[in-house]
């Protein structure tokens, strides 16, 4: 048996998080990539850090692959929509690459950029090390994820769990490409005291989804949300019910990002738009919202970012966010069954909803 090694919450710094946050999630990357003997495989949507924050994360992949350890990173080369809101997505502006290949392009650091139908993204935030340690979560490795969004980062010694990730990873390295990855990539392991389920998305995208709302419809006792967006009409529809039932749901959103798309759904004359505005009505009563700043390329990007729901004792998490859009994205999603867990994630939401204004 096998055990979790930890679990990060990461807060906006200028509501309630530690100044130090930015310098200790560096480190924390920083060693869990130093700490590889064999390989470090990471995807990532948005990798852009300033000079103070990619200095120990920089040294560390250099440093490991000199050493003769297989550090390759497979990057979005995604060219989404303008419209990200309703694509129920976070921008990541151009720079990634670049980025990547200033830092890394003279090292020993394999890059590959994943490309993507018209509209999806490369989505996924994850670390693999030798074959048995993942990170993964909401979390980019950009200052402004580390800085000023709620996120979360999970770090799990696990075999089993991160095989399932490197066969997502090697299928994205290989191909260069989103489609026809995550086929299949779905099971459960025990971690600790915790079951570990997980799918990848596209291939298991809609599973994905059908995951969270049977989480919602067979739920007894609690059911806490945070998630940037949540545009899944079937999920919204299991929450709106939930709430009918007399459930107690309680949780944030990302308020500029839903606020643009509820305006979408009213001015749609589809029943499917007025009947997701209608159960967004529903739920976002019980929900606080985070007035992020409105995007633009170069300002501040802090988005409530987190995609967690917690039904009694089990947790989703992970990449994807809770939007149909993000069934054809590659993302990744953990459900974590363990009441230790489930109870850390919902204390750290009602802190969040107590700090934005509710209780």
């Amino acid at each position: 048996m096998e055990a979790m090694t930890e679990i990060t919450f990461l807060r906006d710094t200028a509501h309630g998080g530690p100044a130090a946050q930015p310098s200790r999630i560096a480190a924390q990357l920083a060693a869990f990539v130093g700490a590889a003997r064999t390989s470090v495989h990471i995807a990532i949507y948005d990798f852009r850090l300033g000079d103070a924050l990619a200095k120990p994360v920089v040294s560390a992949l250099t440093e490991a692959a000199a050493n003769g350890v297989d550090v390759r990173i497979a990057y979005d080369a995604s060219k989404p929509a303008t419209g990200f809101a309703t694509l129920g997505a976070d921008p990541a502006p151009p720079g990634t690459a670049q980025w990547l290949h200033s830092r890394l392009g003279e090292s020993k650091v394999g890059l590959r950029p994943v490309t993507t139908p018209s509209g999806q993204l490369m989505h996924d935030k994850y670390v693999v090390v030798d074959g048995r340690r993942v990170w993964t979560g909401s979390t980019n490795f950009t200052d402004d994820a580390w800085t000023r969004q709620e996120n979360n980062i999970l770090r799990i010694d696990s075999t089993a769990l991160a095989a399932a990730y490197e066969q997502d990873f090697e299928q994205l390295w290989e191909s260069g490409d989103i489609r026809r990855t995550g086929v299949g990539d779905r099971g459960a392991t025990t971690v600790g005291p915790a079951t570990v389920s997980w799918s990848f998305a596209p291939g298991e995208g809609r599973a994905m989804d059908s995951d969270l709302v049977a989480m919602v419809s067979g739920v007894r006792d609690r059911l806490v949300i945070a998630s940037m967006v949540i545009t899944s009409h079937a999920l919204l529809s299991a929450l709106a019910k939930a709430v009918g039932a007399g459930v107690h749901l309680s949780g944030m959103v990302d308020a500029g990002q839903m606020g643009s798309i509820a305006h979408e759904w009213g001015r749609s004359k589809s029943a499917a738009s007025a009947q997701a505005l209608a159960d967004w009505t529903t739920v976002s009563a019980r929900l606080v919202g985070k007035r992020s700043t409105p995007y633009t390329p170069t300002g501040v990007h802090d988005f409530m970012h987190l995609k967690v729901l917690v039904s009694d004792d089990t947790v989703a998490t992970g990449s994807y966010n809770f939007s149909a859009n993000a069934e054809a994205n590659a993302e990744n999603q953990l459900r974590i069954a363990a009441p230790g867990i489930a109870d850390e994630y919902a204390a750290f939401i009602a802190t969040l909803v107590k700090a934005y204004g509710k209780a």
